[in-house]
């Protein structure tokens, strides 16, 4: 049976020609719109940010006279927003079809870094009323503000405003089968995208899983140009098809249409990383894996970031580690602390901590349970596991369980970010490729976490932890860490 949308006699309308007169020109300009709505937005929280971080800058240093000199508000606020288009930070909400406003930190802090630079050395040399600021140290308080405002302003944007008062990104994934389809469900669970799919094209389109089978196959490739002007489509994500890839490109070549951007999953997607390299070779376009595997200088490099974080987080939360214990104590019999044997990096066995969250003897009742088990794979999960207590549901619901960790990653059997330690019954049944993931030193979050926790599948878990090992960054170690703390909040895949 034909799945797609025409085989019912129901096909999308045919649009205009690309090049005639009449409503050809309408979406070109929808896109238009909602790309400039975007980027006011972006600027006008840029510019709030701005002068609220001026004024926090002045107070800090005058609390008696809090008001900035309109001349050096004026003249940072143009070298702000001037630098910010320079780094195209009002270009990537259009360009990528996901935005982290992580990505942008480092540009971020460039940028207020150069114009705090430029104005502190004014300032120590000149005295040219009001352009400048009233204290050196104004600037230090300037940066600090702006490096927590905007980034936050812009997340907040992102996330609550942006999806509600703009118009979706219409988008049209070339390619059916289960990469396109991964992308689809992938798409859907991150509204911030502000991302909709139309539909699929293909020219023998697979049966799709329940959970896509309401996007509906608009036509065959050849048809990419018809029903991108048809329907208003502003974004084609070229996902594996069936067609050659010289067939796909020769479409896309010949489309010719403005403002429809091209993402493409590439080749060998499960091993490529947001940072990976680009190099060109006589015109042609060549990624750039990094070295898999980590030096002694980026092991090195990687335990000095974990202490640096772990000696102080643990003085600052013990107060709470010691109420959490006696909440433990006071509900159930048994040791506060739960230990399980897992398999760290290069094979070795080590005791991880966590919170008791279940009955005293839960380990032995786990055969009993196995009819139930929800995971696929080695793994052993229950949603509604009978032996998770009162208590120990709200610290599994809050991650608060996993705050002994620190202890392990003090010890140096692990590490704040890296693959996720199993349990060694389960380690034992991982095999050929998957076991690169104990390269690295495993992890009190990681990708897994941060993408999908429990949601995450066994298959996918493995993949994410080799694609971690082969594309590790210092970089990619703090957004990791910054973006777990929103997923507990959210409770995202318990």
């Amino acid at each position: 049976m034909d799945r797609r949308a025409g085989a019912a006699g129901n096909a999308p309308p045919r649009g205009p020609s690309l090049h005639g007169p009449g409503e050809g020109v309408l979406p070109l300009a929808l896109r238009k719109r909602h790309h400039w709505k975007v980027v006011r937005l972006l600027v006008l929280n840029d510019v709030l940010a701005i002068l609220l971080a001026t004024t926090v800058a002045v107070a800090a240093v005058n609390p008696a006279e809090p008001v900035p000199p309109l001349g050096w508000v004026l003249v940072t606020l143009f070298f702000t927003l001037v630098l910010f288009a320079i780094q195209r930070l009002y270009e990537r909400d259009r360009r990528n079809i996901s935005v982290s406003t992580l990505d942008e930190v480092r540009d971020i802090l460039t940028s207020l870094g150069l114009v705090g630079f430029a104005t502190f050395s004014l300032a120590l040399g000149f005295d040219a009323g009001g352009i400048l600021p009233p204290h050196p140290l104004s600037v230090v308080f300037f940066w600090l503000a702006g490096i927590v405002l905007i980034p936050c302003g812009r997340a907040a944007l992102r996330h609550r405003v942006i999806p509600f008062s703009t118009d979706s990104q219409r988008t049209l994934v070339v390619g059916a089968g289960r990469v396109g389809q991964a992308i689809v469900r992938k798409i859907r669970k991150n509204p911030q995208y502000n991302v909709e799919v139309i539909g699929f094209l293909d020219d023998d389109p697979a049966v799709l899983d329940p959970d896509v089978a309401d996007v509906p196959v608009l036509g065959a490739e050849k048809d990419l140009v018809e029903t991108i002007v048809g329907q208003n489509i502003s974004r084609v994500v070229l996902a594996f098809s069936r067609s050659t890839h010289e067939d796909v490109l020769e479409v896309v070549r010949n489309a010719g249409l403005r403002d429809v951007h091209i993402s493409i999953v590439p080749r060998y997607f499960d091993i490529i990383a947001a940072n990976v390299g680009i190099a060109d070779v006589e015109g042609i376009s060549v990624l750039e894996l990094p070295v898999a595997g980590l030096s002694r200088l980026a092991r090195a490099t990687k335990r000095g970031f974990d202490l640096v974080i772990t000696v102080p987080s643990l003085i600052l939360l013990s107060p709470l580690l010691l109420a959490i214990a006696a909440a433990i104590k006071l509900e159930t019999r048994g040791p506060a602390l739960f230990r399980q044997a897992r398999t760290g990096r290069g094979d070795e066995q080590f005791e991880i901590l966590k919170f008791r969250t279940m009955v005293v003897g839960a380990e032995q009742m786990r055969d009993d349970l196995l009819g139930e088990n929800e995971s696929r794979g080695p793994l052993f999960k229950i949603r509604d596991d009978p032996r998770v207590t009162r208590v120990g549901l709200m610290l599994r619901r809050t991650s608060l369980d996993e705050l002994p960790q620190l202890l392990n990653v003090l010890r140096g059997q692990m590490s704040l970010v890296g693959p996720r330690p199993f349990v060694t019954y389960e380690d034992d049944k991982i095999d050929g490729w998957a076991r690169r993931r104990l390269d690295i030193t495993p992890g009190m979050t990681g990708l897994w976490q941060v993408l999908g926790r429990n949601d995450i599948d066994y298959d996918e878990m493995v993949k994410l932890d080799y694609l971690y090992v082969t594309n590790w960054s210092l970089w990619w170690d703090t957004k990791l860490l910054l973006r777990t703390v929103p997923v507990v909040f959210k409770r995202r895949g318990y």
